[in-house]
């Protein structure tokens, strides 16, 4: 039995601490090639390689997951161990077409972490959220997916909370009254990089709705999909566009567009940058796993509400590295971002609306949920959507049409024992088949139908 308490606050603290290391890496200088001074580590196609690292280290996850977990038959026992060709096509023309995505992953990150260069922290956290509008909006027109009410008065309010985000960080570059000893960047400069974190999320939701039209009944599991996408990205990264990037002209040392060998000489000789990189994979591995426990164990609300905290968190912590340590930092200038004053506050009023925003789109996508569950038991229509299986079971308790209110949706899903979304499909085959007729080929077909399509994982699990 999963401690779900425990579950919830190791992930938080995983992510949370990827999420400071992501920025704190820009901020730490030293020297790498000794023929030039001391410069900050701002190397974004680093970070870029360090992140398709750990997406790769999804393999052995996926490794364990399957040597120690089996499909469970109609009488809940363990069944035997599928066979590859029982769970859909697993060849290697799915694989090659997993290098799409695979790209629009390395796109996106790549803008993230540019934009994170001129832009807060806690700013470039908060954009995060407009992830929630790019994939509806790109869901809606390749995948066909429809929204409630509910949902569309939660990406309205996600909406609003950006615009007040932005005019808070550009009030904030602007604001020439609070002196913070850190390197600045103007208010056009900051713009440009809340338009790059904005960019990355329009790419990645492009991402996410090629994950779906690749991998659509393959069977393969997240972690799979993970996994080859960052050998894809690693691959690349290394490979071609970082060899290129040390010969072409830009403003990093040695007069190219970013010096791996220097980056390479700067880890080297600085251990608190190794910690912080160390911590980053960690946090890169958290998202990844344990984000998926959360997800098997918890489900949406539960995500939602790590996710908004994540941002919350790693915007307290920033704050107090730079007034714990003060000017000095590490022994190299402040860390972390200070208190702007009244743009700050306006920034909390953003972060406000942004958590009221995800809560009521994730609250949307329950009552989605919960009515397809309805419509498929009474009327024999089947779901277009992944009905998590405390969603389906709720839905049980209710009479047709009554919307579950939002208490019973979060004791639901904290009170589930199931598989969110794998039992939830097997239930349904089960109800609808007669037992002696469920192969393990069956079983299979429904117990990993979805589980591949990130697009469906990121608008019911955001």
């Amino acid at each position: 039995m999963v401690n779900k308490t425990a579950l919830v606050l190791s992930f938080l603290a995983v992510i949370t601490l990827g999420g400071v290391t992501n920025k704190f890496a820009y901020q730490i200088k030293d020297v790498g090639d000794p023929a030039y001074p001391a410069h900050f580590f701002k190397k974004p196609w680093f970070l870029e390689l360090l992140m398709f690292i750990g997406m790769t280290l999804s393999f052995p996850l996926h490794w364990a997951v399957q040597s120690f977990s089996k499909p469970k038959i109609a009488d809940g026992t363990a069944s035997e161990s599928l066979l590859p060709e029982e769970v859909g096509d697993r060849g290697w023309k799915v694989r090659a077409l997993i290098f799409l995505p695979a790209m629009g992953d390395l796109v996106g990150s790549i803008l993230s972490f540019t934009g994170l260069v001129y832009i807060s922290n806690s700013t470039a956290q908060m954009l995060g959220s407009s992830i929630i509008i790019m994939v509806a909006l790109n869901s809606y027109i390749f995948l066909g997916r429809r929204y409630n009410r509910i949902q569309y008065l939660g990406m309205g309010i996600v909406l609003a909370s950006l615009l007040v985000v932005g005019y808070s960080a550009d009030m904030a570059a602007r604001d020439k009254t609070v002196s913070t000893g850190m390197q600045e960047y103007s208010a056009s400069q900051q713009a440009f990089g809340m338009f790059l974190c904005v960019l990355a999320r329009v790419v990645n939701s492009i991402q996410f709705v090629l994950e779906e039209k690749v991998m659509g009944e393959s069977g393969f599991h997240p972690f799979e999909v993970t996994g080859t996408e960052g050998v894809y990205g690693l691959i690349m990264t290394a490979c071609v566009i970082m060899p290129t990037l040390a010969v072409i002209p830009g403003s990093d040392v040695g007069g190219v567009f970013e010096n791996t060998k220097d980056s390479l000489l700067m880890i080297q000789r600085n251990s608190t940058l190794d910690l912080v990189l160390i911590f980053y994979l960690l946090g890169l591995w958290g998202l990844n796993a344990l984000g998926m426990m959360v997800m098997k164990h918890l489900g949406s609300v539960f995500r939602a509400v790590s996710r908004n905290m994540q941002a919350l968190f790693v915007w307290l912590i920033d704050m107090a590295l730079f007034y714990g340590l003060g000017q000095r930092g590490f022994g190299y200038g402040p860390v972390g971002e200070p208190w702007q004053g009244t743009a700050s506050w306006i920034q909390v009023i953003g972060f406000i609306f942004m958590t009221v925003g995800v809560f009521v789109y994730a609250y949307g996508n329950a009552v989605q949920q919960v009515m397809a569950a309805q419509a498929e038991e009474q009327k024999g229509i089947p779901s277009p959507i992944p009905v998590a299986y405390s969603m389906r079971e709720l839905a049980l308790d209710l009479d047709p049409g009554v919307m579950p209110s939002p208490l019973a949706v979060i004791a639901a899903e904290f009170n589930q024992d199931a598989d969110a979304f794998g039992d939830a499909e097997a239930s349904r085959n089960l109800r609808s088949s007669s037992i002696g007729s469920m192969t393990p080929k069956t079983f299979a077909a429904g117990h990993i139908k979805r589980v591949g399509s990130n697009a469906e994982m990121v608008m019911v699990g955001l």
